[in-house]
């Protein structure tokens, strides 16, 4: 890292800490203060930041890549240069490169490695049609977001830029030949010629055949040796390292990595519908597999139907019988806090109008003495001044109204608010008029905890949560046993039939049940019966094969 090490801020960004190191650049976690968002400062090291031809061709071309915004490739937000250090700020992906599940022998299936190529060709299509050419495209530069099967294609920092003014310089060229990873190059670039889109279509069809492999379709003791085997020699049969893979799949990869670049795949987006077509292919060939086993047996098919259904349905009821318990109890919540709240307010409307601020204290504090589940309770004047409270510091204090939220109340004169204290307590307000002589001269503001509710409701949800799963264990147990019962009558009469099929019309059931299976058994048995004589007919009756009767006896 350098003099990188100890650095904590770049231009606007904070450095918290490395993430990734390669042979060209640092990868940091940082934070941009300004928007609150996360991010991946990269920066140069000091032996390629030092030379100003190959920053400034960084910063330029980086800036270019910026253009980019594809949901399968890494967003550069910002380029820039803060006190002689070159930086790309850029989107923050949490999670791995296909470099690091290679190198730790992560198990893929051939689709998941099919669904990585087409979001990968894809990413490769859309740069390309923008100008952009990666130059680098390897396992190690593409990331796979955490939470699935999303990869991201990242590090342009080395792309080249179509058009671009210095791109056919010969500094620039020298500059490109040292670029990139030389077991993913394209012949090309190995040898030094000017590259286009075609040249990241063969870098990706090498990180698709090491997917599949687990090896490298160039591999050599020295670059000279890695180098030759790219423009020289075919890799290693596909047919051979991977035998169950399907035709179709091996013939694409084998297309990618023909030397001619107008032999390979000429765009993204055909390679992509290519690996597209033999997704569809592994897709029907799964189903085909998945008919051939018969699918799930019949006990376990009923009893996952049961389950799913009795648990939608108890679901369901507990879900309805929770919100109508919930708003019952909630309304005699509602009731008690509003009969008390304007009862308080009755109570204290002479004390109130006579300022007799003792009475309506000594009044509250033997309420709430005696109340557990009571969190405030005061009584404001018309002026908005709190003239009595359980909190002493409230008292002669302008009222000020909690920022709560309104509930529908029960009794038109009284209002109930819902609001959390300091302590993160939720609270019920009830809020009732002081009247005298039906006149407005003040409000009564009672505060109960909803924590005695919540914990109720709380309690009655997981006792109907229990509930449900007991019942369906109950009846999933049951289903497959019975299922299991079904399927031995079940057994019986396809062996039976097998029996037939072998030519022993001699066989019967023979079996006496008092339910649909007894029918079924009876049937089998007098169809077997009239096989029989028929048989025994047909060999009996002279000419019985020029009459059209033909029997095969398997005895």
């Amino acid at each position: 890292m350098n003099d990188t090490s100890a650095m904590e801020r770049l231009g606007r960004y904070q450095i918290r800490e490395i993430i990734g190191e390669g042979a060209m650049a640092c990868v940091y976690r940082a934070f941009d203060p300004e928007i609150n968002r996360p991010l991946a400062i990269k920066l140069l090291k000091a032996q390629l930041r030092l030379d100003g031809e190959y920053r400034n061709r960084f910063l330029r071309e980086a800036k270019g890549a910026g253009v980019l915004s594809h949901p399968n490739i890494v967003t550069v937000f910002d380029v820039g240069e803060d006190q002689g250090h070159p930086y790309i700020a850029m989107e923050l992906v949490e999670g791995g490169t296909l470099g690091d599940e290679i190198k730790n022998r992560k198990a893929l299936t051939t689709r998941d490695i099919v669904e990585v190529g087409i979001q990968l060709t894809r990413a490769l299509d859309y740069a390309h049609k923008k100008g952009i050419i990666h130059r680098d495209v390897k396992p190690g530069n593409i990331m796979r977001v955490a939470d699935g099967n999303t990869i991201k294609v990242a590090d342009f920092g080395i792309c080249r830029i179509d058009g671009s003014e210095a791109a056919d310089t010969t500094q620039q060229t020298q500059i490109g030949n040292v670029l990139g990873t030389p077991h993913y190059m394209s012949p090309e670039q190995v040898i030094g010629e000017k590259v286009d889109s075609r040249s990241d279509l063969f870098s990706a069809g090498v990180v698709l055949y090491q997917l599949l492999t687990g090896h490298l379709p160039f591999e050599g003791d020295t670059l000279i040796s890695v180098a030759y085997k790219i423009t020289k020699t075919d890799p290693p049969s596909l047919d051979k390292v991977r035998a169950d893979l399907p035709l179709s799949l091996r013939r694409v990869i084998e297309r990618a990595l023909k030397k001619q670049p107008d032999k390979r795949f000429q765009t993204g987006e055909e390679f992509a519908q290519a690996l597209v077509g033999v997704q569809h292919e592994l897709a029907e060939e799964e189903a085909r597999k998945g008919k051939t086993r018969g699918g799930i047996p019949l006990a376990l098919r009923w009893a996952l139907t049961m389950a799913a259904v009795v648990a939608i349905t108890m679901t369901v009821t507990a879900t309805i019988l929770y919100k109508k318990q919930y708003a019952a109890m909630m309304d005699q919540v509602k009731d008690y806090g509003g009969s008390l709240a304007k009862f308080t307010a009755t109570q204290d409307a002479v004390p109130l109008l006579s300022e007799d601020w003792a009475a309506m204290d000594v009044f509250i504090q033997e309420t709430l003495g005696r109340q557990q589940n009571f969190s405030y309770m005061n009584v404001v004047d018309y002026q908005g001044i709190v003239r009595a409270s359980n909190v002493a510091a409230e008292v002669n204090q302008k009222y000020v109204a909690p920022q709560a939220t309104p509930i529908p109340s029960n009794d038109p004169q009284v209002t109930v608010q819902s609001h959390a204290m300091t302590d993160g307590r939720e609270v019920l307000d009830f809020s009732a008029p002081v009247l005298f002589q039906g006149k407005t001269i003040g409000n009564v503001h009672l505060g109960i905890y909803a924590a005695p509710l919540t914990a109720v409701a709380n309690l009655m949800l997981v006792l109907l949560a229990i509930l449900t799963a007991v019942t369906v264990a109950a009846v999933t147990g049951g289903t497959y046993l019975l299922a299991q019962r079904l399927a031995q009558p079940i057994r019986v009469l396809k062996n039976s039939l097998a029996e037939l099929a072998n030519g022993r019309l001699d066989y019967r059931i023979g079996e006496s049940r008092k339910d649909e299976f007894g029918e079924l058994f009876s049937a089998f048995d007098e169809t077997a019966a009239a096989l029989e004589r028929r048989y025994d007919a047909a060999t009996l009756a002279p000419g019985a094969r020029t009459a059209g009767i033909h029997v095969t006896d398997s005895h």
